[in-house]
């Protein structure tokens, strides 16, 4: 009988490990914009594996370019941004996009993008190809 236990909880915890996305990305949300105006998005990337992954790319049917910044402090003093070329996420770790910190910037959307309206981001990661999440705008 213990083995009968043993092996179902095995079994179902291989089950529930499988069904947990390797690359989790929640809380997605952005700034409102006019069309044809530059935004910046925020999310949250979980890595649950045991290997680091990159994002190389953003895409976004919103917005005609996107890249992943990140917030830097100039010889001046001045806050300013600067794309990243690939973001790497550890394994086992957890990376926020928040303002004034890594974000993504969306250029040039190719609609009015108000408060309650969703827009969709997928970013492109070395292991496992497209991650989408639907961005929720706020004000």
């Amino acid at each position: 009988m213990r083995f009968l236990v043993a092996l179902w909880l095995g079994t179902a915890s291989l089950l529930w490990a499988q069904a947990q996305p390797a690359i989790e990305l929640r809380n997605g949300w952005m700034y409102s914009a006019d069309s044809g105006m530059v935004t910046g998005a925020f999310l949250v990337i979980q890595n649950r594996t045991n290997q680091p992954d990159t994002i190389v790319a953003v895409q976004s049917d919103c917005a005609e370019h996107t890249e992943i910044h990140t917030t830097v402090r100039n010889s001046d003093g001045t806050m300013g941004m600067r794309p990243l070329r690939e973001l790497v996420v550890p394994a086992q770790k957890t990376i926020v996009l928040k303002p004034r910190s890594l974000h993504v910037m969306l250029y040039h959307l190719r609609r009015a993008l108000g408060a309650g309206d969703r827009c969709r981001l997928v970013l492109k990661s070395k292991r496992y190809g497209d991650l989408p999440i639907e961005l929720d705008v706020r004000r």
